[in-house]
């Protein structure tokens, strides 16, 4: 409703040169702000006669005829404005003659300070920047390996002047030839200021985050920006999921300053969420609701994403009246599916043990699972690279949801320390150095699972950020950490990048390693030896051995593959158990320049030797 309604600022017409500016802002029926005069107030108001921030001649706003939503207000600027772009607040006088400065809620466009809001005038218009869709359609979620990218740090060493949005490109030619065929996009709308950030606070649901999408050498493009990223990644066979951060917002989120108690906002309220100093999303009033399924479809319609992950989904997927989340996922599934659309990718954060529950009970696709995460960072912290007996679960809690719908998995993420760095926890002198092959077999674990896998930037290279787990609210957690793109060519990283290609481009190929079956289906925690077929997990060897398969349309029927991962130091040699007698090649054999292995099996059981911290994926061939 809110941008159908054209809430925010519009320029009138298509004119590359010059236009006219609309200015709308929306106040939901049935809440009162005691308002009685709203102007538009900005840097060009001089181009009208008037003075600069100047409230005397700003542009009047008037309420439009009773709509049964609420009340609109809105104004056109009375002439034509200069190709370019410009700042601008609304000044708000409450009665009684209180005055304030309010940035636009529903703005397109992140100021450049001061939390202004902006609008362009000229510029490549909409026509010049359609997304260009999918070359062959989007991929069910399963087919894909996610790649998280934090916009400011991915491209801070060699963006330059540019918009960061506009470097990112740079690089989709590496993430591609890698092996990854979705990126998940950290926020990208605005936040309350100007510093570093990493969206998680948002101001603006609508707006482009300025220090993301400007150019000092092209003000006037600023959505464009976005828009030919993800033409450009889509170009690539390249998914894009963006992060939508739902739950909460910024105190300094507009809509309460445009009422004058801002506890009188319907859109906010304090529920006892889990980050204090913002301000929670109040779904129990319609507006809310109306407003997220706004922003939802906007960026899927103007933009032409093809996932969402939601961010933070426990604090409202709530036993009360506050439950937004079903309706949101709800609402944007039946919208993409009345546009003829498929696989759409609907994803939870929802770090909580119900999280499996959540997601069948309602139209999620995925949830963020930290089952390998927490077996990986336990073995690397604080157990010198060993394994546990939760690894084989944590691999298969897929088992866990209906049909169609598959965990995202991960060794770490945006909110952790580089899995690299944990390796090296043991040998603080060494960082990385000292133990990062110890990384390996969890890396081959997480692309022989049957969930997603999600890598953020730099793991696969071996980046090696500390992140503290708790921050105590100083925000040291959120800082930069600029990828170091040099580390890609110590004989590290170029060891990880050659091992993350290896497993991103065998995953793709082979559907036995997108399917959810796997064998052994559950594991005690208990059992800490290979069960009665020799399959499972040897806690003394450090050893795990499971099966995958999928059926195939390539006449043989069935792809079968062994997986075997050995967490220990010493080299080891392993019976196997196999599918059946015959060849038996080793997927990852050669990797790094290496010789292929195989072995040829006259029975069920081979002998395969196993290198330490490594593994092999064995595919069978009658």
């Amino acid at each position: 409703m809110f941008m159908q309604s054209r809430c925010g600022a519009w320029q009138v017409g298509s004119d590359e040169a010059q236009g006219a500016v609309e200015f709308r802002v929306f106040y939901p029926a049935g809440f009162d702000p005691h308002v009685t005069d709203l102007r538009v107030v900005g840097d060009f108001q001089p181009l009208l006669g008037g003075v600069d921030w100047d409230p005397t001649t700003g542009l009047v706003l008037t309420p439009e005829p009773a709509d049964p939503r609420g009340t609109f207000w809105s104004a056109v600027t009375p002439a034509a404005l200069p190709a370019d772009f410009y700042q601008y607040k609304i000044h708000v006088t409450f009665e009684g003659g209180e005055t304030r400065w309010v940035t636009d809620p529903c703005a397109r466009y992140s100021g450049l300070a001061d939390q202004n809001s902006g609008v362009v005038v000229g510029g490549s218009t909409p026509a010049q920047n359609t997304v260009r869709p999918l070359p062959d359609g989007r991929r069910p979620l399963v087919d894909l390996n996610v790649y998280e990218l934090m916009i400011d740090d991915f491209t801070d060493e060699y963006r330059g002047a540019r918009a960061p949005l506009a470097a990112v490109v740079d690089r989709l030619d590496y993430l591609r030839d890698l092996g990854f065929n979705a990126i998940h996009f950290m926020p990208w709308t605005a936040w309350a200021n100007q510093d570093f950030d990493w969206g998680y606070e948002p101001r603006g649901f609508f707006a482009v985050e300025s220090r993301y999408a400007n150019d000092l050498a092209q003000p006037a493009e600023k959505l464009s920006w976005p828009k030919r990223l993800i033409s450009a990644c889509h170009d690539r066979g390249i998914h894009v999921i963006m992060d939508g951060v739902f739950n909460h917002v910024s105190r300094d989120f507009p809509y309460t300053q445009l009422y004058r108690d801002p506890g009188d906002c319907p859109f906010t309220g304090t529920f006892g969420g889990a980050f204090p100093g913002l301000l929670d999303l109040n779904f129990g009033n319609a507006c809310t609701q109306d407003l997220i399924d706004d922003v939802c479809r906007y960026w899927t319609d103007v933009f032409g994403i093809d996932g969402i992950r939601f961010d933070n989904t426990v604090n409202y997927y709530l036993d009360t009246t506050l439950n937004g989340l079903p309706d949101v996922l709800a609402h944007l599934a039946d919208h993409v599916a009345a546009k003829g659309e498929t696989n759409y990718s609907l994803t939870l954060e929802h770090i909580d043990i119900s999280a499996a529950r959540v997601t069948n009970a309602t139209a999620a696709t995925s949830y963020w699972d930290n089952s390998l995460y927490d077996v990986a960072r336990g073995g690397l912290e604080y157990a010198d690279g060993a394994a546990d007996p939760r690894l084989l679960n944590a691999l298969n809690t897929r088992i866990w949801l209906t049909e169609g719908k598959v965990p995202t998995l991960y060794l770490s993420n945006h909110d952790h320390s580089h899995v690299t760095w944990w390796s090296g926890s043991r040998a603080p002198a060494q960082g990385a150095v000292g133990n990062w092959w110890k990384v390996q077999p969890f890396l081959i674990a997480l692309f022989t699972s049957t969930a997603v896998p999600l890598v953020p930037n730099g793991q696969e290279f071996g980046e090696e950020y500390f992140l503290p787990e708790n921050d105590d609210n100083t925000r040291r957690r959120v800082t930069p950490r600029p990828l170091r793109w040099g580390l890609r060519r110590d004989y590290i990283g170029r060891t990880l990048l050659a091992l993350h290609g290896r497993l991103a481009a065998i995953r793709l190929a082979h559907p036995a390693l997108r399917s959810g079956d796997m064998y052994p289906r559950e594991w005690p925690a208990w059992q800490t030896r290979f069960n009665e077929r020799g399959v499972g997990f040897d806690a003394e060897r450090q050893v795990a051995v499971f099966h995958r398969w999928a059926r195939v349309d390539d006449g043989a029927g069935w792809e079968n593959v062994v997986v075997v991962l050995n967490f220990s130091g010493q080299d080891q040699t392993v019976d196997v158990p196999l599918s059946f007698p015959g060849r038996w090649h080793d997927l990852l054999a050669g990797f790094a320049g290496g010789a292929a292995w195989s072995i040829d099996a006259t029975g069920t059981t081979a002998p395969v030797p196993v290198g330490s911290h490594f593994g092999r994926v064995l595919l069978g061939e009658r």
